[in-house]
């Protein structure tokens, strides 16, 4: 963000006020307390109130998920409709969107779930165009990549290779801004080192007691087993 935003909070219900004031962090944003509708000019960037204001020609949002409020305030403010969400997975899973050449949104989580969660709530509340999914870490990849099937026709793949070292909101900022996009994760077909790469990461993670097959290492990158499922078979398996 390169200016200042000056938010307007037009609330007299002080749970949400405290709610929203808790949730606001960035030092791009300047927090004023109003009493009445302000006009058209430079005193307030955007409104933030409880009910939808009629008389009121600034920008305003009514606040649903507060997790992505920061988000919709630079949304209301530079006039962002459209988003692309970039995602980088892996054990922490780094996101971040961008809307008119500029960086809106990053984050981290370490549940998948939570991640979803919040893709789901940011094309709810102002929508999303694209949803670029990294290449690397192939069962956190298809963990996602089915949980957001609702969004199958938005998703492509972006390749990580020289995609620089840094965070993992960097690198999910550096595939949001790609240009060029790999396949539909339906056309996605393992490549023989990704199938080596879960089977090794089976071997770690059952402490050297199994190395499951490249059938199960294959099931798992294209989701449709999980990692500790496709431990569990080969066990089994083996024992019979």
């Amino acid at each position: 963000m390169d200016k200042t935003v000056i938010i307007g909070l037009y609330l007299d219900d002080f749970s949400l006020l405290n709610r929203i004031t808790s949730k606001i962090k960035s030092k791009e944003f300047i927090l004023r307390h109003i009493k009445e509708i302000p006009p058209n000019d430079k005193n307030i960037s955007v409104i933030i109130s409880k009910d939808r204001l009629h008389d009121c020609n600034l920008p305003q949002i009514q606040p649903r998920n507060l997790e992505i409020l920061e988000l919709r305030i630079r949304c209301a403010f530079y006039d962002c409709h459209e988003l692309i969400a970039g995602i980088d997975p892996g054990g922490t899973n780094g996101l971040a969107v961008i809307g008119s050449n500029r960086i809106l949104y990053q984050n981290e989580f370490e549940n998948i779930d939570n991640l979803v969660q919040i893709i789901k709530t940011i094309d709810e509340e102002i929508g999303l165009n694209l949803i670029k999914i990294g290449t690397g870490s192939p069962p956190e990849r298809n963990q996602i990549i089915n949980s957001l099937q609702r969004f199958s026709n938005l998703i492509k793949l972006v390749s990580e290779n020289h995609s620089g070292s840094g965070s993992h909101t960097a690198a999910a900022t550096r595939i949001a801004l790609r240009k060029e996009v790999l396949e539909n994760p339906k056309d996605y077909e393992p490549k023989d080192g990704e199938i080596a790469w879960v089977q090794q990461e089976s071997r770690r993670l059952s402490k050297g007691l199994v190395t499951i097959d490249k059938q199960l290492a294959h099931q798992i990158l294209v989701g449709k087993l999980t990692m500790s499922d496709a431990i569990k078979a080969y066990t089994s398996k083996i024992k019979m």
